[in-house]
């Protein structure tokens, strides 16, 4: 099997008073690709250069200084296979919170595509979190067939899953009605982010099912929610996953930080 990669992904929260601690728990993890989100402008240069100095390449996406708040959060990633190209990914109506890297891993028949998504909130003004995700699915959708692609970051969905796999989403209530508000469309774009394009797989879920109840997102006594999420497409098999959530437990983030081991699929026959 060619070797596998190690991916990394977390939701730093925008933090700069414990950033150091942050870098060195990132670090700790040794993962061959780091994707962060909400990554402000006054710690950019603190986490290139950490990562940088550990041997990383940084790509972030582009973040305005004099941005409102809103739109300080930028999205990073960082790779110590070489990176060959960093951009976009897709026209999202925020920017700054999707960044897409083509990435060169030793060994593999092909280049990796990963993505790092940090997806506006469902009460954003301009249905911005529906037409993001719509964007990012229709872009991987678009890619090569056979092309070895991850999607990573903080989607803000699901509401909540259940144990038989029966997803809610942020626009439904609690009760599983649509909420008027917002509607089929809003309830569609959730569900096909959450699952990807055809073939791709939800990495923790295929190797957990849906009996592993890990929240990713958790603040005071609110039960939380699984925000964080690692795709992989139809060319890659998922052979581990988890969240850390000692990361959120420490108060580094509101959010655990999440990993993956992926590596090409063997050919069929």
């Amino acid at each position: 099997m060619t070797a596998p990669l190690k991916l990394l992904t977390w939701n730093v929260a925008g933090r700069l008073s414990r950033l150091d601690e942050q870098v060195d728990r990132v670090l700790a993890h040794d993962a061959d690709v780091v994707c962060l989100q909400e990554v402000i402008p006054n710690a950019l240069a603190r986490w290139t250069e950490g990562l940088q100095g550990a041997g990383y390449a940084v790509a972030a996406s582009a973040v305005a200084p004099d941005a409102p708040r809103v739109h300080r959060l930028g999205v990073l990633v960082a790779s110590r296979p070489a990176i060959l190209f960093a951009g976009p990914g897709a026209a999202v109506p925020w920017p700054e919170r999707l960044l897409a890297v083509d990435t060169e891993p030793g060994g593999w028949p092909s280049p990796l595509r990963v993505m790092t998504l940090h997806a506006p909130l469902s009460q954003r003004e301009g249905q911005a979190k529906v037409r993001t995700l719509e964007a990012v699915h229709a872009s991987l959708a678009a890619l090569e067939p056979g092309a070895a692609a991850v999607l990573c970051g903080d989607f803000n969905t699901p509401q909540y899953e259940a144990r038989d796999g029966v997803v809610q989403t942020f626009a439904q209530t609690r009760t599983g009605n649509l909420r008027p508000a917002r509607g089929e469309r809003h309830d569609r774009a959730e569900r096909m982010i959450i699952t990807g394009p055809p073939g791709w797989q939800d990495a923790f879920r295929t190797l957990h099912g849906y009996a592993a109840r890990d929240r990713s997102w958790k603040t005071g006594r609110h039960p939380g929610y699984r925000l964080d999420h690692i795709l992989v497409s139809p060319a890659l098999e998922p052979i581990d996953c988890a969240y850390d959530h000692s990361l959120r437990e420490d108060v580094l983030s509101d959010h655990s930080a999440m990993w993956a081991t992926v590596a090409p699929r063997a050919a069929a026959g």
